[in-house]
């Protein structure tokens, strides 16, 4: 992989890079994975992306991280050496778009025995976890890692990188054919729980045991932090602490509300679906710290190859829940001399290849890559 990095996070600068990286002999396919505070829009980037020949998939995030760094300004753009091939998947929150139908006929027609699937969503559509499932059903196991773009003060404007442009309310898909490792962990542990979700419509959880969310919900976080949860002091309190989706055998899905609606429910990022059951959960420090490490330890050996590079899709509520410490976390993953590229995501997509294909929140995903992906 071909990485080129454009700190001052500017519309020249992405230019300069994609050209540079694009003429490298052997790139086949471009990543780009650029800063939101960069203010990228369609009428500045459109007249590069649509003109490009390569195929193109890429996201614009709260941060970027490169190496053993997390950047708030700055773009990477990554010349692949394998020839990805690229689906485009637009309107994904509304109800009349048929995604069984929408991915059929985007999907290339024939799938390579092992391959590596990267997937980036508008982090704010509504209709991600319908996305993910229509897509498993469609591919089955597959290593896959990717992530929601978008922007911390929760507008939804475009933010996907497309050879039509820039999207919103949009999915781009790159399957790129060769091995692959893939990790996943978020080290949240249960507090409270296990609840029922009565009632829920899409991204919103209305009723757990058939009281109002909010009430159940406060309840538990302010037993065990022994602080008051307000409206005034939601984001900062709830950061801490997550819904978990219970999984037999495997790794709770993690939700993370964001904010409370009118109906006394809780507004997450992703669907919570009526039926399910759900935990209250809470971290710490070494906890995170740790199941950042164990992603990296479970895509490594994974992988029937050397590593030579890293891609790394962390949540960005664990950017805000660590602080400082997050340098920390970068540097569980980019624990040697490979390369690192990846973002802080509103929430994660990941499948170690013999699981479902998930839509976390605040979790840890890691794809180890071998040397046929490094100049």
């Amino acid at each position: 992989m071909i990485i080129e990095l454009d700190r001052a996070g500017t519309v020249e600068g992405l230019s300069e890079a994609i050209t540079r990286a694009a003429s490298v002999p052997g790139v086949h396919a471009l990543l780009i994975i650029a800063c939101d505070a960069n203010g990228f829009d369609a009428a500045s980037v459109d007249p590069i992306l649509v003109s490009l020949e390569l195929p193109l998939i890429g996201g614009v995030f709260p941060a970027i991280m490169y190496n053993k760094e997390r950047l708030e300004r700055g773009t990477l753009v990554c010349g692949l050496r394998r020839k990805a091939m690229l689906s485009v998947i637009e309107h994904l929150s509304d109800a009349s778009t048929d995604l069984d139908e929408a991915l059929e006929q985007a999907l290339p027609e024939e799938l390579p025995n092992s391959a590596l699937q990267v997937v980036l969503v508008d982090g704010f559509a509504t209709r991600i976890g319908a996305l993910i499932n229509a897509l498993h059903e469609q591919v089955g196991l597959m290593d896959t890692i990717g992530g929601g773009a978008g922007s911390l003060d929760f507008v939804q404007r475009p933010c996907l990188f497309t050879n039509r442009g820039l999207l919103q309310d949009a999915a781009v898909i790159a399957t790129i054919p060769g091995e692959a490792g893939v990790g996943v962990a978020h080290g949240w542990e249960r507090v409270s729980g296990p609840y029922r979700v009565t009632e829920s419509e899409d991204n919103t959880i209305i009723s757990l045991d058939w009281r109002p969310a909010l009430e159940v919900y406060r309840e538990a976080v302010e037993a065990h932090s022994g602080g008051e949860l307000r409206d005034d002091n939601f984001f900062d309190l709830a950061k801490a602490y997550p819904f978990g989706i219970t999984r037999l055998d495997a790794e709770r899905i993690v939700r993370d509300p964001l904010r409370p609606d009118e109906r006394g429910g809780l507004l997450c990022v992703g669907e919570v679906p009526q039926g399910e059951h759900v935990d209250i959960l809470h971290g710490d420090q070494p906890s995170l710290l740790a199941a950042a490490e164990q992603a990296r330890s479970m895509a490594d050996q994974r992988l029937d190859a050397s590593v030579n590079l890293r891609l790394f899709m962390d949540c960005i509520s664990r950017v805000l829940f660590l602080g400082e410490d997050f340098e920390q976390e970068i540097s569980a993953v980019a624990c040697d001399d490979m390369p690192l590229v990846g973002a802080c995501s509103i929430g994660e997509i990941a499948n170690h290849g013999g699981d479902y294909l998930e839509f976390y929140n605040k979790t840890s995903v890691v794809a180890s890559l071998p040397s046929n992906e490094v100049s």
